[in-house]
């Protein structure tokens, strides 16, 4: 991997804090079998592994790069149920210097796994890697090679015709899109911090185009699609498939980089090699397609709405998950959801649970983290262990592994579908249904004096300048939700004390006694302009009563979006016949119901904008504060009409005059789900 580059990306965490092992159980031990905590229905049997490469053939030519891992030293066996890792982040790497490889040996997947009897298998897509062809990435032809590589490993000696798949973020995506091509051998999907819907979990949120996300993503793809070697910047080239000349060594199949600048494929042809020695030069042919990968965040950036076509004449419709959901419910293929409360796909979580949980064994795990699940600093701040967290995720994959490819009774299937953790409150828990039946919604109205109160305000507005320089990002960090924390500290909370100076706040009184929000926080806002249209950014804070103010969980939306489309168009517009849910707000986000200049005139418009959700307790004594921006830059694009250059100092800029209502007539509120204790 690239750990500097990856460090930084959102959706390049793949796997990383899934790579710790754990400690081994013995078959003699008591048996335990709740969430992350496993022991006595499996045990550690062998003590090594082998390592293949091999390239697997696919229907229209290209061929995939696939690692393969196998148990040795242990009970006579010569097929296992596979643990499967598809991915366009370099199934491994070598540093053509030293020679040194890095895989999923060294991570810890392979390891972990063999060691209970199970093979891991990590490919490399189509244009990515050590793969041969070309990528537009999410395209539907990706779904296909991904059916016939766990066809190919069906039909190998060393699998037992049982496949799970594993991995987060796009490696997340592959399992939905594989299955949804339906291969017999693969029996269920552990996929973490996915979205239902692509376009407003990671082009457009709320309609509003998040260019720090897929500048960053897109810039270190462009890396890792051509197999650099730029060391200052973590990046390394793919490991070889296949050793040309016989020499036991890899690192001597990188072509030499004549020029120093990274990159072999600007070389004259033939390329040469640091020992000599003449080839057919395999990796070269296999990387040189990649040139023709297409750059997402270039094409996307233009590609505004989610029927919007991309450059092959797929929409956002095509691509994301929702694309696989009708072929997944069809299968009623097992599927555990991971999530972290401060990731940018955390409804998807739920969506994906709640829509499928009728036709599909269906779990959510969701954690206090971000696009990292186990990272972030929220661990830090609730006190717990970030490393254990780490070793227990790996047994509850080993758990749901152990379930639907061994067979093993261990009553996971049994148990209450969803765990998430109660931040503030009791920890982990487990419920039986999304949104939480005992959910009393409790709606706090904006009011004079910059207040949130019980009762509905009679009347009154306040006035807003919109700050464009406005920035979620905190601290002395470079992250936020939609940067998957990274930065300069990920250690430091996302304290919005100073981001708040430049927003519009509304607090409640302190606090009577504790307050469980459990769910989906919604806004309501009624809303003018100086000028005929506007971005909407808001934030659900917890105030101390020393007055600092951490963020819970927040939302956006374009104004022009304002009406609500029934949710179920999420799903091939509407057309699948699914039920998506839970039914949260939504917009659309079609050409079609797109309104051009929906403030002009002074016209006031009522925004919904559902939150995040989140599960956290306000303490007693503490304040709720909403806080409503009408900026987070560079996070997001600045509004194209207001700030054409997409510079928050550019003099040309219209900085919109923002009145918020919150009379009897146009009422503006947050409803809270709240748990009520008895």
């Amino acid at each position: 991997m690239f750990p500097q580059i990856l460090s930084k990306s959102a959706l390049l965490m793949v796997c990383k804090l899934l790579l710790l092992c754990c400690a081994p159980t013995s078959a003699t031990a008591e048996k335990t079998s709740r969430p992350l905590q496993y022991s006595g229905y499996s045990s550690q049997e062998y003590q090594s592994l082998s390592t293949q490469s091999f390239y697997v053939p696919v229907s229209d030519g290209e061929k995939i790069a696939i690692d393969v891992y196998l148990p040795k030293e242990g009970p006579k066996n010569d097929s296992f149920p596979v643990v499967f890792l598809y991915t366009p982040y370099q199934r491994s790497t070598i540093d053509p210097k030293t020679g040194e490889v890095r895989d999923l040996t060294k991570d810890g997947i392979a390891p972990f796994f063999t060691s209970f009897g199970y093979a891991v298998a990590c490919a490399d897509m189509r244009g990515t890697g050590a793969s041969t062809g070309w990528l537009m990435d999410f395209m539907p032809r990706i779904s296909q090679d991904g059916k016939e590589v766990v066809d190919w490993m069906a039909e190998q000696d060393w699998c037992d015709g049982h496949v799970g798949m594993m991995g987060g973020s796009y490696l997340g995506w592959s399992q939905t899109a594989v299955a949804s091509r339906k291969p017999e051998a693969l029996k269920c999907i552990m996929p973490t911090v996915i979205p239902l819907e692509g376009y407003t979990g990671e082009v457009y949120p709320g309609g509003i185009y998040l260019q720090g996300f897929l500048k960053l993503w897109s810039g270190g793809m462009y890396h890792t699609q051509k197999n650099h070697y730029l060391p200052d910047k973590g990046a390394r080239p793919t490991k070889p498939v296949i050793d040309e000349d016989g020499d036991g060594e890899l690192a001597d199949e990188i072509p030499l980089d004549l020029d120093g600048d990274g990159d072999f494929l600007d070389e004259p042809y033939p390329p040469q090699y640091s020992d000599g020695n003449k080839r057919e030069h395999i990796y070269y042919q296999a990387t040189k397609p990649h040139l023709k990968d297409l750059d997402y965040a270039e094409w996307a950036k233009d590609e505004p709405f989610i029927d919007s076509e991309s450059p092959l004449g797929y929409s956002l419709y095509d691509l994301g998950p929702n694309a696989h959901v009708p072929a997944l419910m069809e299968l009623g293929i097992p599927i555990y959801n991971v999530g972290g409360w401060f990731d940018g796909f955390t409804r998807g979580t739920f969506e994906l649970h709640c829509t499928m949980q009728g036709t599909n064994p269906s779990k959510v795990l969701m954690t206090p983290g971000y696009h990292n699940v186990g990272g972030g600093p929220y661990w830090d701040y609730l006190g717990e262990d970030k490393e254990a967290f780490g070793k227990q995720l790996m047994v509850e994959h080993l758990r749901f592994f152990d379930r639907y490819l061994k067979g093993i009774d261990n009553g996971i299937d049994r148990e209450p579908p969803l765990t998430f953790y109660t931040m503030n409150g009791q920890g982990w828990r487990q419920e039986n249904e999304w949104p939480l039946p005992e959910a009393v919604e409790q709606t706090l109205y904006l009011h004079e004096g910059k207040k949130l109160l019980s009762p509905l305000s009679e009347s009154g507005s306040q006035k807003y300048q919109v700050d464009f320089t406005h920035n979620s990002s905190y601290s002395e960090n470079e992250g936020n939700r939609f940067l998957g924390i990274g930065g300069k500290n990920p250690r430091a909370l996302p304290y919005r004390t100073e981001n708040d100076q430049q927003c519009l706040n509304f607090d409640s009184d302190p606090l009577d006694t504790d307050l469980e929000v459990t769910g989906h926080p919604i806004v309501n806002l009624s809303v003018s302009s100086s000028e005929p249209d506007g971005d909407f950014f808001v934030y659900l804070s917890d105030v101390s009563a020393t007055g600092e103010a951490l963020l819970v969980t927040q939302g956006q939306l374009r104004a022009g979006y304002a009406k609500l489309i029934d949710n179920d168009e999420i799903i091939f517009s509407g057309t699948s016949g699914v039920d998506v849910l839970p039914d949260l707000p939504w917009h659309g986000y079609e050409e079609a119901q797109y309104v051009e200049d929906i403030l002009r005139d002074g016209k006031v418009v009522d925004l919904e904008i559902d939150l995040y959700p989140t599960s956290w307790v306000f303490k007693k004594g503490h304040r709720i504060r909403l806080s409503v921006a009408g900026a987070d830059y560079p996070t997001f694009r600045l509004h194209p009409k207001l700030s054409p250059a997409n510079d928050p100092e550019d003099p040309g800029n219209k900085k919109p005059i923002v009145t918020v209502w919150h009379d009897r007539d146009r009422p503006s509120m947050i409803r809270l789900p709240v748990i009520e204790k008895p």
